[in-house]
């Protein structure tokens, strides 16, 4: 990967923050057809694999970007900060837990339905 590209992936403090930074380089290269981020706390990387739903930009984004091919897919080893992904403490708090840096719904009910056939059907009559 470019040392420039690293430098700007690598200030990224949470996913929600790397994810942002990596669709907008993909995105003079067109439109993403999958993308997937794997975080190695132990080595403090995270792995991205990117695959484009143009495969001829899928080598000029992979060259641009100085970015490993597997696959097919465009693969950055992008390293990170020992505290990526991990709970900020918020100050003042009664309780002294922690609140994790996610994009999780605020109250029961308001996430995506559940999927279909995954416990929310009464169980299959033997046959």
């Amino acid at each position: 990967m470019k040392p420039e590209v690293a430098d700007k992936l690598g200030d990224a403090d949470d996913f929600y923050t790397l994810t942002k930074a990596v669709l907008a380089l993909c995105e003079p290269y067109g439109a993403v057809h999958a993308f997937r981020l794997v975080h190695n706390r132990g080595s403090a990387r995270v792995a991205c694999l990117i695959e484009m739903e143009s495969p001829k930009q899928q080598s000029v984004l992979a060259k641009a970007l100085g970015a490993r091919q597997l696959n097919g897919a465009a693969c950055l080893d992008i390293p990170v900060r020992k505290d990526f992904g991990a709970p900020i403490k918020v100050a003042g708090g009664a309780s002294g837990r922690s609140t994790p840096r996610t994009c999780a719904p605020s109250s029961p009910g308001t996430g995506p339905p559940p999927a279909a056939g995954r416990g929310t059907s009464a169980p299959r009559p033997r046959r």
